[in-house]
């Protein structure tokens, strides 16, 4: 039951600052939402979707309690972040993502480590429902802005397509929230810039 009130928690809190943006929860937890429009088509959600899950079910299958890890796709692009048991855990994560013939390109960032407890993601929520709130407040153009937030261990993740002057200036906006220890930009170039 506690579980699940952290989760409904976690989910009011988010969703009080989504900006009428979605927001994936895998495994009763908000890990990462949408700032701006989505410039995917459906067919390329669903599939990144489809992707995300089968690599979190194979993780989940092979780790049970013994891991934390959350997947985020985005146009074939996997991200991994969380906890593993060891190296060679870590190793193993990855070539679960890898086998997927639908991952383009593979980002393991997962790290060697006990699960991280219900407070340290929900703190990692309330994180990314902050850096969202200034990169829109920062964006001169909030439809312009494609990318998603992903918190982990106070590591703010941006994934998405966008023009480089957007994405510098959403990791620059997001490094200034405090509490982030740190900014990865994982962005592609949107077309035509």
């Amino acid at each position: 039951m506690m579980r699940l009130e952290s989760a409904l928690l976690a989910l009011g809190l988010a969703a009080s600052l989504s900006a009428c943006v979605p927001i994936l929860l895998v495994g009763g937890v908000a890990v990462g939402a949408m700032v701006g429009s989505d410039p995917r088509k459906s067919e390329v959600i669903k599939t990144d979707f489809d992707l995300g899950a089968k690599i979190s079910s194979d993780l989940i299958d092979t780790w049970k309690e013994q891991a934390h890890v959350n997947v985020t796709a985005f146009n074939g692009i996997v991200l991994l972040t969380g906890e593993v048991p060891d190296e060679a855990a870590k190793a193993k994560a990855y070539e679960i993502a890898q086998r997927q013939s639908r991952a383009r390109k593979i980002y393991n960032e997962t790290v060697v480590s006990v699960p991280s407890t219900a407070a340290n993601r929900l703190f990692d929520t309330q994180l990314t429902a902050r850096v969202k709130t200034a990169l829109l407040a920062d964006a001169n153009d909030a439809d312009a802005v494609h990318l998603q937030v992903i918190t982990e261990r106070s590591v703010v993740y941006l994934m998405g397509v966008s023009r480089p002057d957007i994405a510098e200036s959403a990791a620059r906006a997001a490094s200034r929230v405090s509490g982030v220890r740190q900014v990865v930009k994982l962005v592609e170039p949107l077309a035509g810039s």
